[in-house]
Formats: C-alpha cells, sequence, structure tokens
C-alpha cells in the first residue's frame, strides 16, 4: 500500500489553485443564466438511473419535471467561475422551493459566507440562490468544501493531474 502525501497541490491543469488566504468571506460570485433543457433532464435521470414519471412525462406540475438532484451542479459552476478549488465537499444544504421545468432559464447568484479551520484543515462556505424569469427564488444551497484533505500546515508545492472546472452542463 502506498502512503499517504503529505504535499498539498499548488496547481492544476487549470493554474494556480486558490488559497485559503485568498478567499474573501462576504465576496459576491456573480451570477449566470442556466436555461435548463430536455437533454439536461434526460442526462440528470441517466447519470442517477432514476426515472421517475415525473422525470420523464406528466407531473403535478404540469408536465415533465427536473430531478431534484439537477440542482447540484450550478453552485460548483458558479465557484469555479471565480476561485480554482478542489478538495472534499464537506456539507451540502439544499432548500427546493419550486420544480424546475424543460426550457426554463434560472438565474443562479451567490457568494462567500464563510471560511474557518477545523482539525488543522481548511474549509470555505458559499450560499447560492437561483431565481426564475420572474425573479422567484426556486432553489437555495449552502455548500462547505474542505479545501484539501491534506493538514494546512503540509507544504504546498505539488501539481494535481485534476482537469479542472467542468464544463458547465449536466
Amino acid at each position: 500500500m502506498t502512503k499517504p502525501s503529505k504535499v498539498r497541490m499548488a496547481e492544476d491543469a487549470t493554474g494556480k489553485r486558490t488559497t485559503y488566504e485568498e478567499i474573501e468571506v462576504g465576496k459576491d460570485l456573480g451570477s449566470f443564466e442556466w436555461t435548463v433543457t430536455e437533454a439536461d433532464i434526460e442526462r440528470q435521470c441517466l447519470l442517477d438511473e432514476h426515472w421517475h414519471e415525473w422525470f420523464v412525462s406528466d407531473s403535478p406540475w404540469g408536465g415533465a419535471v427536473a430531478p431534484p438532484q439537477i440542482q447540484s451542479r450550478p453552485p460548483r459552476w458558479l465557484l469555479g467561475r471565480t476561485y480554482n478549488i478542489r478538495g472534499v465537499s464537506y456539507k451540502h444544504d439544499f432548500e427546493y422551493l419550486k420544480a424546475i421545468k424543460a426550457g426554463q432559464t434560472l438565474t443562479i447568484s451567490g457568494k462567500i459566507s464563510d471560511k474557518y479551520v477545523k482539525r488543522n484543515r481548511e474549509f470555505m462556505r458559499w450560499d447560492t440562490f437561483a431565481h426564475d424569469e420572474d425573479g422567484e427564488l426556486v432553489f437555495s444551497a449552502s455548500r462547505v468544501q474542505c479545501m484539501d484533505i491534506i493538514e494546512r500546515d503540509a507544504p504546498r508545492e505539488g501539481v494535481g493531474v485534476d482537469g479542472g472546472p467542468k464544463p458547465e452542463r449536466i
């Protein structure tokens, strides 16, 4: 068995990784529009192997709706536009307020809400909000990321093989 690394990643395929010190609590992460397509919904169902009738035909909301887990990617896309962070997802809090349908355009926005050190590891929290075309809140998400599984006093000198931010699609 190989020994675990004692070096934190300094960079990856997309460049320098964001350090804990560079995270700004209160920073606005901006916003972007995401139009949910039928292909997005189908892909999410395929990924989850979950083909509930509401996702493929009719639902109480009139027509097919997206599975709730489709809402897990936009917060990560938003963060990746500002910070190059990898690590381990530590906590996820989601509130789903309205069903999402194909063709619907959502405005995704968010901010950095906290950062802290726990057990000698660095954590950061960001909050994300999705509003529909009428300005109504569709979902909110609060996520905490452990920025590196390696303790913070380990040197930051490694080069990661991670491909960096993923395409903003399901």
